[in-house]
């Protein structure tokens, strides 16, 4: 039979409750993504901010590039934080998709990923991001905002998202064949 391996949080928040305005930490800037010519600078720092995360696959330019230039993509919502020498330190994507909200009925915008170099973490680098970009989402029109976080995940992000009103609406389990 199969046996649970690991467990998957959906959260959920409302847009039409107050959201804190971002405060980034001093030294850092955040702007919108240049898909062309970050695409080698974003793949690298999403690969180390996710290389601890479970089943984490690299990513490729190549993959990324790909990403882009999707139909949803929506490079407005596409958010990173650069440190004062340049590097690139944190990211948050976030997406609407105008067929899904009709299909279910919602109208909801994803944070498709948050993530942040390790060497930077701990610093409200996560938190700003997050902030800005939920900001960025009901400034697009949506009532409220989903994302999907590992239940186990190493680096505190499930307790960031409860501390800025995400609520948990629903488990995913990925399964394993048992012996």
């Amino acid at each position: 039979g199969f046996i649970p391996e690991r467990y998957f949080f959906i959260m959920e928040r409302s847009l039409l409750l107050p959201i804190s305005a971002p405060k980034l930490p001093e030294g850092f800037i955040l702007r919108q993504v240049e898909a062309q010519q970050d695409a080698e600078a974003w793949v690298e720092m999403f690969n180390e901010s996710f290389i601890d995360h479970w089943n984490h696959h690299e990513l490729t330019a190549e993959r990324y590039q790909y990403y882009v230039t999707q139909l949803h993509y929506k490079p407005e919502l596409d958010l990173i934080a650069l440190a004062a020498d340049g590097t690139f330190v944190a990211l948050c994507e976030g997406s609407i998709n105008p067929e899904a909200n009709q299909h279910s009925g919602r109208n909801e915008g994803w944070i498709d990923a948050l993530g942040t170099r390790r060497s930077f973490r701990k610093k409200g680098l996560g938190r700003a991001m997050l902030l800005a970009a939920i900001q960025k989402l009901q400034a697009a029109g949506v009532d409220s905002v989903r994302l999907c976080v590992d239940s186990e995940n190493p680096s505190g992000a499930l307790r960031l998202y409860e501390s800025v009103g995400f609520r948990k609406v629903h488990t995913n389990i990925s399964f394993v064949v048992g012996c």
